[in-house]
């Protein structure tokens, strides 16, 4: 809603941008709508039944984030690295190979915090799942019910697997350290609870069965045929519930007979087809890539072939290699420069030579609804970029039933105006960026508009009336670049300047009659068009006015704000410190000012200028009379505790005491006053315990320790600030943040400091037991690795 109180509806995102042309798409990255890709592709011809043959032939390799490559034995019982010298078994912490309890290994995937995935199967009774940790080298395994045929890791550590028509999720892991149960002593009835086992199975829809499977953040994807040459994709939320129903999308026709799938970019999936026959010189080495679309009108899926070249240089094998970065790869031929490697990872990406479709024009399926018939439809603002060469138009179709959708007519808009904020909104940036006439704002006022003959056609009266509103988009390029459309903003009704401001002789008398349709427009009509202009103009600037509180609040203002509403506040900012951290303070600045010299004016600066240190426990503030104590000799009493547990070393000795109160000592005994009963001190006692009491009530202790020991140049600084002249002050760093006998009574939380990295194991210096940690880095050979390092 504007400064008129003029609402609108906005569109900006995937689904209310869905309209049914294959020439207009999506783009993920860019959140936008753009001109589709018309490259010339070149994808391989694959028949089902060969393409299954080598399905049933094609093996597995993985490449962990240090170059190693893995493979499956020839036999494929157990799996085979390299990392430089030659491929060599894969073996556990134990030093025992990952091989297959039984039968061959099906798949091999990467992923979650460094694990590999291997199904396997006898074909006959026996199938399951094993789990190697490539850092911490363990290896479990499960039982499966299934054969399984691929399986894929998402980032949670869950272990997708799938067989011929039914989905598997397995999870859990082994101990941390192995555990010996005794009969001497109670055990748990369960040892492990979160071992790996599976968790449950759904079937797919009958009359498929799967190919591959994949994922990403959100979503499942499983590549399924329907033994006829047919296939489909199967999406599902990344859900641990077994009810969720698979949404099919069928592949086109166009594309070919794929075996395998793979994440290309987001909302994009790789589908690789296997060489084509007779293809020696691989010219038909283009990889097809899907996107995936809904239509919401009919509730069905359905696949879209991306118009955009991903060539591959070679292929060895038709599978995609499983990489624990997550770029997508294949599997290419051996070349000179990895002779040792057979096949060689190879990644796989876009041909960067676009080639856009000239234009499209698509009406979007999203209609508007104000609510109230007869509404005046307003202004339309375009956060878009549009090139040189390029066009975008809107039309649109106003009605008041639904059933007048399909007759209404579509009446074209005048072009698009580009105008020089950033957005109409107060602030607000373009979602396009910002260039002179290209990108940015444009806005288009709603009227019945004759392109042919602006002035003279339309009709006496121009307005859209209408409860429903609909919009159709025209895109227009020159094949190398694009319009991009981020957002559209639709304002109704009409805030008119003739009808709110101006008498009741100059308003509009009469309405839209679609039999007069045609010739000049009325008075009335132009007369509000052309303030209409002028309101475009005011309400925006207005809307700033209005909003300009945000340019005196911390949390809104831009951060080119922050220096000079500093210096209205009476402080400065060092410039090097971070924008969040000089928000925090301007929003606290005038609270420190009047608590300036306070324990809690200090506490608040400190925590400000250390990012939350006081919240957090790293930087605590205490006055010294909190730590005051009667310095006399007790009898009979040893006083050291430099071992003690509670108070590691920090008591010190007391006064003489025998028994409960008799004390030997007469000043002494009045410091005992001042700490246990000050009211019960005479007069000249009184003064003494008042000296007392001004001794150590000017000092202040600021202990240090975690991350606050880094930040100790910065807190010196506040405390030159912030402090009083007449106080002094010391910072303490301490290694021991908590000291359970001395948190409490200084009426402190207390702090458990998160311990630092340990540092590597080293041979005649580590202390076996107190230092130092083995840790491999999640690599096939992390001997290798360190070795290296």
């Amino acid at each position: 809603m504007d400064v008129n109180n003029t609402p609108y509806f906005l569109l900006r995102s995937e689904s209310e941008f869905e309209q049914g042309s294959t020439r207009l798409s999506w783009h993920a990255e860019q959140r936008a709508l753009t001109l589709a890709q018309n490259q010339q592709l070149r994808l391989p011809a694959s028949q089902s039944a060969d393409a299954l043959s080598a399905w049933q032939t094609s093996t597995p390799l993985a490449l962990d984030r240090f170059n190693q490559v893995a493979r499956l034995s020839p036999d494929r019982t157990q799996v085979e690295f390299n990392s430089g010298r030659g491929f060599l078994p894969l073996q556990d912490g134990e030093l025992n190979p990952v091989a297959a309890p039984t039968g061959t290994i099906k798949d091999l995937s990467l992923g979650g915090d460094g694990r590999m995935a291997l199904p396997y199967s006898n074909d006959s009774d026996q199938h399951g799942l094993m789990l190697f940790h490539l850092g911490r080298r363990w290896l479990t395994h499960c039982s499966l019910p299934l054969v399984p045929r691929r399986c894929w890791l998402d980032a949670d550590n869950r272990s997708w697997c799938v067989s011929a028509e039914t989905l598997m999720l397995c999870q859990g892991e082994p101990l941390p350290l192995p555990y010996n149960p005794l009969d001497t002593r109670f055990e748990p009835l369960t040892l492990n609870p979160g071992e790996l086992t599976l968790s449950w199975q759904q079937a797919l829809p009958p009359g498929l069965q799967a190919l591959a499977i994949t994922g990403d953040a959100h979503r499942l994807y499983i590549l399924c045929h329907d033994g006829a040459g047919g296939q489909t994709l199967l999406a599902r939320a990344l859900s641990e519930s077994d009810d969720i129903p698979f949404t099919p999308y069928p592949l086109a026709d166009e594309t070919p007979f794929t075996i395998d799938l793979g994440m290309a970019g987001a909302g994009r999936l790789a589908a690789l087809a296997p060489r084509q026959a007779g293809d020696a010189a691989f010219t038909q080495r283009d990889c097809p890539v899907l996107v995936l679309r809904w239509d919401s009108a009919t509730e069905t899926g359905r696949t879209e072939l991306v118009r955009e070249r991903y060539p591959m240089l070679s292929l060895s094998m038709p599978r995609f290699v499983t990489s624990a970065d997550g770029q997508l790869r294949y599997q290419a031929e051996v070349d000179p420069d990895f002779p040792d490697i057979v096949p060689r990872p190879r990644e796989l990406h876009a041909l960067r030579q676009p080639r856009f479709r000239m234009q499209a024009s698509a009406l979007l399926h999203e209609v508007l609804d104000s609510g109230r018939p007869n509404t005046i439809w307003h202004r339309v603002y375009l956060d878009a970029c549009i090139p040189a060469g390029c066009s975008l138009k809107i039309s649109v179709r106003v009605f008041d039933t639904p059933e007048q959708r399909g007759g209404a007519e579509l009446i074209d808009q005048p072009d698009p105006v580009w105008n020089p904020l950033p957005s109409e909104l107060p602030f607000a940036p373009s979602l396009a960026g910002q260039e002179k006439g290209f990108s940015g704002l444009f806005e288009i006022l709603l009227q019945r508009h004759d392109p042919l003959n602006p002035l003279m056609g339309g009709g006496p009266v121009r307005h859209l009336t209408g409860r429903y509103l609909q919009l159709q988009v025209h895109f227009q390029g020159d094949g190398r670049q694009t319009p991009a459309l981020h957002a559209i903003r639709v304002y109704h009704p009409r805030f008119s300047y003739q009808e709110t401001y101006l008498p009741e002789l100059f308003r509009q008398e009469l309405s839209y009659d679609p039999a007069h349709d045609t010739g000049p427009a009325n008075g009335a009509d132009f007369r509000e068009r052309f303030l209409a202009a002028l309101e475009g103009m005011l309400t925006p600037v207005e809307g700033l006015v209005s909003a300009t509180d945000q340019l005196v609040h911390p949390d809104a203002t831009p951060a080119e704000n922050l220096p000079w509403l500093a210096e209205v506040l009476g402080t400065r900012l060092p410039g090097h410190w971070p924008t969040e951290r000089q928000r925090r303070l301007l929003k606290n600045i005038t609270l420190i000012q009047q608590c300036k010299g306070t324990l809690e004016g200090v506490r608040l600066a400190l925590d400000i200028t250390t990012d939350g240190g006081v919240q957090r426990g790293e930087v605590v503030v205490l006055e010294n009379f909190r730590l005051r104590r009667t310095m006399a000799t007790l009898l009979g009493v040893n006083m050291e505790d430099e071992l003690h547990p509670l108070t590691l070393g920090t008591g010190m000795s007391g006064n003489s005491i025998v028994g409960d109160s008799l004390i030997l000592s007469e000043i002494d005994a009045r410091e005992f006053l001042a700490l246990f009963a000050p009211e019960l001190a005479n007069q000249k006692e009184s003064r003494a315990v008042q000296a007392f009491f001004d001794k150590y009530a000017h000092q202040v202790s600021v202990l240090l320790h975690g991350n606050g020991i880094e930040q100790r140049g910065i807190v010196e600084e506040t405390l030159n600030d912030q402090m009083p002249a007449h106080l002094q002050w010391r910072i303490i760093e301490t290694e021991r943040p908590f000291v359970l006998g001395i948190a409490p009574l200084l009426a402190v939380d207390t702090f458990l400091e998160t311990g630092p990295a340990p540092r590597p194991v080293e041979l005649n210096d580590t202390w076996i037991g107190q230092e130092g940690v083995l840790k491999n880095p999640a690599a096939f050979s992390p001997r290798d690795i360190n070795a290296v390092s």
